[in-house]
C-alpha cells in the first residue's frame, strides 16, 4: 500500500494495532490438540471485534480468516482439522 496522506498512515497504524493483538490473544489461546480451524475462528472474532476483516479472504478469496502454518509448514497454511 501506498500511503498518500496522514489518514492512509494512521490506517495502517490502526491494522497494525489489531492484527499484533489479535496474534498475540490467539498465541494466548494456543491449547494442545487443538486445531488451526478452531484456531482461526478465535482470530476471526477478534478481528471482527475491532471491525477488521481479513485481507486474504476478501482479496484471493483464502480459505480462512487467518493463515496458519504448523510447524514444519513455512507460510500461508489453511485452517483445517490439523492439530
Amino acid at each position: 500500500m501506498t500511503i498518500s496522506n496522514d489518514d492512509d498512515l494512521k490506517s495502517l497504524q490502526d491494522i497494525g494495532r489489531i492484527v499484533a493483538q489479535t496474534l498475540a490473544a490467539m498465541g494466548r489461546a494456543i491449547e494442545p490438540g487443538m486445531t488451526t480451524a478452531e484456531l482461526d475462528r478465535i482470530g476471526r472474532a477478534l478481528l471482527e471485534r475491532e471491525g477488521a476483516r481479513s485481507a486474504p479472504e476478501l482479496d484471493y478469496q483464502f480459505p480462512g480468516a487467518t493463515c496458519i502454518s504448523v510447524n514444519d509448514e513455512i507460510a500461508h497454511g489453511i485452517p483445517g482439522a490439523r492439530r
